[in-house]
């Protein structure tokens, strides 16, 4: 065992040879020093026209150009981008007085700037962004799990699964930075236009997605695959929570003569629990009163009683007075039209800036986005036959509220409180209780239906 221990400590001090290598840029080709797969990051940046000092006291280097500033230091496998402390694909080595780092890293580093690394170590092209926009797809890996990050682009993706596969749909086509490399949970990655397509190690899923900002960066988070829970659909077994939207300080939407939204949610959820225990179906409130429940805490106790359905019930507002009539919307991470987006900022905007930014978009549980669209449809289409309105469709929109829901989960605007004539019909009892007994309904028809995969995945897209 100890022989074998300093056969691997030996292998591990063998240095790498030395070598100064070619690399083309806009002003012509000019040599950087190299060892291994490993490249010279200060040069490199001073040849993309960044100023680099060094700083003695802390140890570490500042580039500044282009209005950003990158701090790094040798030895770390973290950057302060414009002020912001970003994971680097690899550590910094110092070596014979120069720092390296490979062309992930040198990549991440020049991002900034507006300047890119393509090719390999010995036909290294270093460029100004410009054109189709250059993607660079890598594998992190930290304790809290492995991630797939997407640098170098400020178009947010789709995502698509299948098993085994995920599928980055940008708005617009992108060209890749460097080749997807085989590493761990990642097998292979093509593109084909605006479509990147990384085929996964089985057994492994995308259990989120979300972006972040300076620098711009799309994250996936993967995890390992887990089968569906069924829905319980025995009478007397099933937990559905309904969540009356806003309450306490916040009003949500007002009506022209001051009516709240909190009040006529909360009455529509109250007749819509009693219509459901009366068949037999478990309910649980996120708020049985007027107080203040946060966007996140309902969800989490949807997730701690691990319920079947988690329904947010809402009431709508609108510039245009004759707007009528219900919406239903399932979690998105892009909003399927400017009125679901606008609804999304409405009903978050008691989220705290910080929850909108790290959470906004984590879809944390993907198998269940059909589901959810399965549970908004029967919504919809009962509050379509009760108001006699056609069908406004389902919708997708980014809600905190829905976001990392575990279970299939719908957001309901039963109307809008901004329209005169509705706002005094949600008021009365007799139409709270209509409503109530249409989503009533809804729900159980959506717990007593074939699980997605005994009626096909024809369901839609994520």
């Amino acid at each position: 065992m100890r022989s074998s221990r300093l056969l691997a400590l030996t292998f591990l001090l063998v240095p790498l040879t030395a070598a100064a290598v070619t690399v083309s840029t806009p002003q012509g080709p000019s040599e950087v020093f190299a060892r291994g797969d490993l490249l010279d990051v200060v040069a490199l940046l001073r040849l993309a026209s960044a100023e680099v000092q060094f700083a003695p006291a802390a140890g570490s280097y500042n580039a500044a150009g282009a209005g950003h500033e990158v701090q790094f230091t040798p030895g770390g496998s973290l950057a302060v981008v414009d002020g912001k402390l970003t994971p680097l694909p690899g550590p910094l080595r110092l070596v014979d007085g120069h720092v390296l780092g490979s062309l992930a890293t040198i990549g991440a580093l020049l991002g900034p700037f507006g300047w890119t690394a393509k090719g390999s170590v010995g036909a290294l092209e270093l460029a100004q962004a410009g054109g189709i926009e250059q993607v660079e797809l890598s594998v992190v890996r930290a304790p809290t799990g492995t991630t797939l990050v997407v640098r170098g682009t400020r178009q947010r993706p789709r995502i698509a699964t299948l098993p085994g596969i995920v599928m980055l749909l940008f708005p617009e086509p992108v060209a890749l930075a460097r080749a997807v490399q085989p590493e761990g949970e990642v097998l292979s990655g093509e593109l084909d236009g605006g479509t990147l397509t990384v085929r996964l190690a089985p057994g492994i899923e995308v259990a989120s997605s979300y972006p972040l900002e300076d620098p711009p960066r799309f994250v996936l988070r993967l995890a390992k695959s887990q089968p569906a829970a069924p829905l319980v659909t025995a009478k007397g077994e099933s937990l559905v929570v309904l969540d009356p939207g806003h309450g306490g300080e916040d009003l949500g939407a007002r009506g022209p003569a001051g009516e709240s939204e909190k009040a006529v949610t909360l009455a529509v959820a109250l007749a819509t629990a009693a219509r459901l225990q009366a068949a037999g179906v478990t309910v649980r409130l996120t708020r049985e009163g007027d107080e203040t429940v946060s966007l996140t805490d309902r969800t989490a106790l949807a997730n701690r009683l691990q319920a079947a359905v988690f329904l947010s019930i809402h009431v709508n507002a609108s510039p245009a007075r004759g707007a009528h009539g219900a919406e239903t919307y399932y979690m998105s991470v892009d909003a399927s039209d400017p009125q679901a987006a606008q609804a999304a900022a409405r009903e978050n905007a008691s989220a705290p800036p910080d929850t909108v930014q790290l959470i906004l978009w984590d879809l944390a549980h993907v198998a269940n986005l059909n589901s959810s669209a399965r549970l908004a449809r029967a919504v919809q289409e009962r509050l379509n036959a009760l108001q006699g309105i056609r069908d406004r469709g389902i919708r997708q929109a980014p809600f905190v509220v829905l976001t990392g829901a575990t279970m299939p989960s719908a957001l309901v605007e039963v109307g809008f409180l901004s329209n005169a004539e509705e706002a005094n019909r949600l008021l009365a009892r007799d139409t709270q209780e209509a409503v109530a007994g249409a989503m009533a309904e809804a729900i159980q028809e959506f717990l007593h239906a074939a699980p997605p995969d005994a009626v096909g995945t024809s369901g839609p897209t994520p």
